[in-house]
């Protein structure tokens, strides 16, 4: 085999990390606002006020409802950012 190769080589658009994209664009950007929240904040809300919803329904159904939130939240805005 010699050393000159005739095969196909790719060459990127962007060179040295320089990229042409845009980052997401609003989707994206909404889909890391969405994870951030549903990661974080409602997690810590529910353990910091854990007895939120106990006025209103036992304490069991508040425990399951609210994890529910925040995956209904990233399902829909999961599948509208995939859509776009």
């Amino acid at each position: 085999m010699n050393s000159e190769d005739d095969g196909y080589t790719h060459t990127p658009d962007s060179v040295d990390g320089e990229s042409d994209g845009d980052g997401g664009g609003p989707s994206g950007t909404l889909l890391v606002v969405v994870v951030a929240l549903a990661t974080l904040v409602i997690p810590g809300f529910i353990y910091v006020y854990p007895t939120l919803l106990a006025d209103h329904v036992p304490f069991l159904v508040a425990m399951l409802a609210l994890p529910f939130v925040p995956a209904l939240l990233l399902g829909v805005v999961g599948v509208w950012a995939m859509k776009e």
